[in-house]
């Protein structure tokens, strides 16, 4: 016999009770959501209502990816979710951040069509046909994020969200291509192929070749006991600038490269950059990029912009890698990032984010790596906030438009005193 105090078996009407006050909390919750997101594309200005639909796209496409897990029946779906998940996390990061800055809060939960259609992909879970009905929902709520970037881009007014905005469009460009048609999981490690005119590889072998016939000359001039003073002073001139093109060559590998170390949980919520200053090297704007159906990084058509890793860290990011990538030259002359051959560690730099807030770091390290063997972590983020500019180096193949290396230059925050 249970004691006073005690609390027996819920009665069957007890259960029905707490289950259906479940429910209408459920609908109620579902209810106000549609609601404030009805009123916000409605009254508020299109900033906000671009905040709020394209955050309730990214929370519906976080679900469809975490759906893939456990229900993707190719690996290619798993993988390809996962990446989603990922990278959708960090934009729906960004949206909170813009909106915390405009003191606004965003609608929490997908909206009533969208969670329709996740009830039907869920439907669909153990049949043939799951992974078909997966990749045509992602290729529908990415297209339509698509068309809202758009539309913010041209009407929108708010520097920040702008800036969030653009900064999210290649990177659901890149994830339509995993999607379309049969499904194809992207890169871990892109090339960056940021050269196609080699006029600095050029510039640096005839640099080379006349240090070389400038030295030989010059041992040629000197040779002999009794060689008139004329002739001495110009082979020591020949000699000496010979030596000085010699170590006149861009530098090697120098300094410590910062650690990634893969955090457990990216922190990358900050808004995107917009401007890179070296003071006396390069100062320019800076757009986002993500890699092409080749697995390359899609570089700025204009050589004098640099160009951003969008699926990576922002600058203010408490972790993570922000990848900042240039052309060295093109086929109209030299390019943005020329410079970097000649930066050298602790130089300090500033990168603008598109909310006016200027980050400021120091090249603590300078490596030079082949262009197929690139660091993977530069791409998959860092436990520490780090900066990496990225351009290419070494010799230049004229016929495949190639050069064989890229040259990174690190960077770490630089701690405000």
């Amino acid at each position: 016999m249970p004691r006073r105090g005690d609390i027996g078996p819920a009665s069957p009407r007890q259960v029905a009770i707490a289950r259906l006050s479940a429910l209408l909390l459920l609908v109620v919750a579902g209810v106000l959501g549609t609601a404030q997101a009805a009123i916000a594309s409605t009254t508020q200005p299109p900033d906000l209502s671009y905040l709020n639909a394209a955050h309730q796209a990214n929370l519906t496409i976080i679900q469809v990816a975490q759906a893939a897990k456990t229900h993707g029946r190719s690996s290619c779906v798993r993988r390809v979710g996962a990446l989603m998940e990922r990278d959708h996390r960090r934009l729906a990061a960004q949206e909170l951040k813009a909106a915390g800055q405009l003191r606004v809060g965003l609608v929490p939960i997908p909206s009533l069509a969208q969670r329709q259609k996740l009830n039907a992909l869920a439907a669909k879970a153990g049949t043939s046909g799951y992974d078909a009905a997966w990749l045509a929902l992602q290729r529908q709520e990415h297209q339509a994020l698509l068309t809202l970037i758009g539309r913010e881009l041209a009407k929108g007014s708010e520097p920040a969200v702008k800036s969030v905005a653009k900064g999210a469009q290649p990177v659901i460009q890149m994830h339509l291509q995993m999607v379309a048609g049969k499904c194809r999981v992207g890169t871990e490690t892109p090339t960056v192929p940021t050269g196609d005119g080699g006029q600095m590889a050029d510039a640096q072998r005839a640099r080379s070749l006349a240090a070389l016939v400038l030295i030989s000359l010059g041992v040629l001039l000197l040779a002999g006991k009794r060689t008139p003073v004329r002739r001495r002073l110009i082979g020591v001139s020949a000699l000496v600038i010979g030596i000085v093109l010699v170590f006149a060559r861009p530098p090697g590998d120098s300094g410590d490269v910062p650690a990634a170390g893969r955090s457990v949980v990216e922190q990358e919520a900050a808004i995107p950059p917009t401007r890179l200053t070296l003071p006396g090297f390069v100062n320019a704007p800076v757009v986002p990029v993500a890699t092409g159906i080749t697995g390359q990084l899609q570089v700025p058509k204009s050589p004098t912009d640099v160009g951003w890793w969008a699926a990576g860290a922002a600058p203010g990011s408490a972790g993570g890698t922000v990848l900042l990538a240039g052309h060295v030259d093109s086929a109209h002359g030299r390019g943005v990032f020329a410079a970097l051959w000649d930066v050298p560690v602790g130089t300090k730099v500033m990168v603008t984010a598109g909310d006016g807030s200027v980050h400021r770091y120091q090249i603590v390290a300078r490596r030079i790596y082949r262009q197929d063997d690139l660091p993977t972590d530069l791409f998959g983020g860092a436990a520490k906030p780090r900066l990496a500019l990225v351009t290419c180096t070494g010799s230049y193949n004229h016929s495949a438009h190639r050069y064989t290396h890229n040259l990174v230059l690190y960077g770490v925050p630089l701690v405000r005193t």
